[in-house]
């Protein structure tokens, strides 16, 4: 009879790492330990790895100064039982446990990458200047300093807040792409210099302070309302003007609040039983659908490259491997792999 080894997410993720000399470490490995891998906190394996090494960050809480150029690889978000309802990533193969990762970023952190880390919360820290940063497919919050931090990459993720920790600084050239993104409170940093684009993203609820910086908005919907935005230019956006009309030039669409909790999304106001992610699928006849530039839909699912549900890191998954026996008793040994794509 076949055994059947059921293997994380992260198993196998070894052979897709881009920089073939980079080291992988592992920290809160839930198998046997293998010496100069694994580790049982995250400053212990950043400590050790050289600049452009990978952590696989596996359930826990975990915390850390980074000083230089790293990669951390977590498991997603959203991928309990709780969550996976209607819309949500079927058929996910992964680990469904809690993560919490704080994240100082100190001088040398330059370059870093952050993917599918969930419970997130990333800083550079005061007075560190730490600039092309890519936070990508993670669920938490992203705060700046009091220093200028420039070209960070905001890719896929669903974040409860964008916001000033410490006021005075600047974030220039900011990009968010494809994002949920419950608050964004900019009016701490200075009071000019702000600049970036906002692409394909769902501004929550709550009022948007955009701390009078020059950014570009385009093929978003916004339900509640914005401030600070003089200098802002709106591009085929959805605004609910009962909360904050927008302009009605460049393509952008008022609608008041009843159509949008009714017509937009397939779970708002009511997430019934969509999942946390896939309640902002679009509904059939949606006024954010073709609605943004180039007739892309509006929302995290348009655009070059939508919203991924659940936040998994952008590597293919080996979850599964068949085998005759444990011991490869005969020439060939036949095994089979199963692997997911997440992208």
């Amino acid at each position: 009879m076949k055994k059947l080894f059921s293997l994380s997410i992260f198993i196998m993720l070894i052979l897709f790492v881009t920089n073939v000399n980079a080291t992988i470490r592992r920290v809160g490995y839930f198998g046997t330990a293998v010496n100069n891998v694994d580790y049982s906190d995250l400053q212990s394996a950043h400590d050790v790895s050289a600049a452009g090494d990978t952590i696989l960050i596996f359930p826990g809480s975990w915390s850390c100064n980074v000083s230089k150029k790293i990669v951390m690889l977590g498991c997603g978000y959203f991928v309990d039982t709780a969550t996976l309802h209607t819309q949500a990533n079927a058929g996910l193969q992964n680990i469904k446990a809690s993560v919490n990762v704080g994240l100082n970023l100190f001088i040398g952190a330059d370059n870093s990458v952050f993917d599918g880390l969930d419970g997130l919360s990333i800083l550079p820290y005061y007075n560190n200047v730490v600039n092309n940063v890519t936070v990508r497919r993670c669920h938490g919050s992203v705060y700046f300093n009091d220093q200028t931090c420039s070209n960070w990459q905001i890719l896929q993720c669903y974040l409860n807040q964008l916001y000033y920790d410490w006021g005075g600084g600047t974030v220039s050239n900011l990009t968010v792409n494809n994002s949920y993104i419950e608050l964004i409170y900019l009016s701490a940093g200075a009071s000019s210099g702000q600049s970036g684009q906002f692409n394909n993203c769902i501004f929550g609820t709550s009022n948007y302070d955009f701390g009078n910086g020059s950014f570009i908005i385009k093929n978003s919907v916004f339900l509640g309302g914005h401030y600070n935005d003089a200098n802002c230019v709106y591009q085929n956006n959805i605004f609910n003007s009962d909360y904050g009309a927008g302009p009605s030039n460049n393509g952008n669409k008022n609608i008041d609040n009843a159509t949008m909790s009714s017509a937009v999304f397939v779970g708002y106001s009511d997430q019934s039983t969509f999942s946390n992610d896939g309640r902002w699928a679009l509904k059939a006849g949606s006024p954010a659908k073709g609605a943004g530039t180039n007739g892309t839909d509006c929302g995290v699912f348009g655009g070059v490259k939508p919203y991924k549900l659940s936040g998994v890191p952008e590597i293919p998954a080996f979850y599964k491997l068949t085998a005759p026996s444990n011991i490869a008793s005969k020439n060939p040994y036949t095994i089979t792999f199963s692997v997911r794509s997440n992208n």
